[in-house]
């Protein structure tokens, strides 16, 4: 009982998670990613709060790099990991630079749809700093 209780509560504890955060600017954006690898770990993937919250959080990426970039631990895609681990390469989806065909069949539509209008917006914001691409370090000598 112990072993199934600690898995629900995994899946249980990303939905919150993301719902605090993105709700109500409450958590850690960083554990966030964590969890998710721990799913992945875990085999939970197919649990109805993975899914729900994997495609709020797809659709909120913007949004939660923003609250990423403004934590104590703010992580940048890792190349290291695979491109099916999406949740390590948010800021390549949230680009719409991320290879479609590697996310979850749940979370394909979700993306396409709006890669578009991801797109649009940073040539929108070509020479603003957006919240949603790399962070950049520049020069204040006059």
């Amino acid at each position: 009982m112990g072993e199934l209780k600690r898995k629900l509560d995994t899946d249980y504890v990303y939905f919150a998670e993301v719902e605090m955060l993105l709700n109500y600017g409450i958590g850690y954006p960083d554990l966030i990613i964590r969890l998710r690898e721990k799913i992945h770990q875990e085999g939970l993937e197919d649990s109805v709060y993975v899914r729900k919250t994997d495609r709020k959080l797809l659709q909120n990426v913007h949004r939660f790099i923003e609250l990423l970039d403004g934590s104590d631990e703010p992580i940048l895609d890792d190349e290291s990991q695979p491109h099916e681990k999406w949740w390590w390469h948010l800021r390549s989806i949230a680009r719409g630079k991320h290879p479609s065909l590697t996310l979850p069949s749940y979370l394909r539509d979700v993306y396409r749809k709006r890669r578009k209008y991801w797109k649009q917006r940073g040539k929108e914001n070509l020479y603003n700093r957006s919240y949603w691409m790399e962070p950049r370090m520049y020069d204040m000598r006059i």
